[in-house]
């Protein structure tokens, strides 16, 4: 008798890629320094509205206290925007909301990165995302208009007139250097929650049982700065709150141009051991 397949299986027009993944890619990375507000919400337990999908329903391993206290603990939140030039499923750009300081129950002691929130506009990669790596992706339209050294970026959600997040970024004239991988990967990783079963409207996705997955994108290419603004007068917030963190980030920040290899990660029980 075949023992059972190791992952769900796909749509049928969704050829499976399993990691590890290799992407050329160019990305942009802006932060803020959260703190905790109205901890009352059991979801978002201190994080900004938006920070999760409304359509997502977080595990409960997700948002269980660990040592009798929220699993978030406050630290530094980054916009994240990404084009995917290459990748085993081809070309798609991405937008991120990963925050820094969770805790899990597998480090008593330790906190890391966590994506809540991304949109990709790719099908192929909502499901590889979420079955790889229990990355949560939705789909959405996005939108890139250049105009000399700035480039507009509208996001929205696939049906929607009005974008969910705006901003305008602006490439720096400073030459971009290479980082050594050495100095990054303490800062990338990355650790995520099972996901339940059925939760987007957009894609048939499998849940991913009781496993946590434990990730560190290893970058390699030149980094340099880059500068955001908002695309729309009166605010200096990005999102609309509801389906992307309405949040405040530093003006100035990162740009990565290079490869980016993703590996499987570790895999860890949900249960508390």
């Amino acid at each position: 008798m075949d023992a059972p397949p190791t992952h769900p299986s796909p749509p049928t027009d969704i050829p499976f890629f399993p990691p590890p993944w290799d992407f050329k890619a160019e990305l942009y990375l802006f932060t803020t320094l959260l703190k905790p507000v109205q901890r009352e919400d059991p979801t978002l337990q201190g994080l900004p509205p938006g920070s999760y999908n409304p359509s997502e329903t977080v595990h409960p391993s997700g948002l269980a206290p660990v040592n009798g206290a929220p699993q978030w603990k406050g630290g530094l939140s980054y916009i994240v925007i990404v084009r995917y030039l290459d990748s085993p499923i081809g070309p798609y750009d991405e937008l991120i909301a990963v925050t820094d300081g969770f805790a899990n129950p597998f480090e008593k002691r330790a906190t890391a990165g966590r994506i809540t929130n991304i949109y990709v506009n790719s099908r192929k990669s909502v499901w590889h995302g979420r079955t790889n790596w229990n990355i949560q992706k939705h789909l959405a339209r996005f939108e890139f208009i250049p105009t000399d050294s700035t480039t507009t970026v509208k996001v929205f959600l696939p049906d929607a007139e009005v974008p969910f997040f705006s901003a305008s970024i602006t490439d720096s004239s400073i030459p971009a250097i290479p980082l050594p991988a050495f100095l990054l990967n303490p800062f990338m990783r990355i650790v995520q929650p099972p996901l339940l079963a059925s939760n987007p409207p957009d894609i048939e996705v499998a849940s991913t049982k009781d496993e946590w997955v434990s990730v560190t994108p290893e970058y390699s290419g030149r980094w340099c700065p880059a500068y955001i603004q908002p695309s729309e007068g009166g605010s200096e917030l990005y999102g609309d709150g509801v389906h992307y963190p309405r949040t405040k980030v530093f003006w100035i920040g990162a740009k990565f141009s290079g490869s980016i290899h993703l590996a499987g990660g570790d895999k860890f029980s949900g249960k508390d051991e």
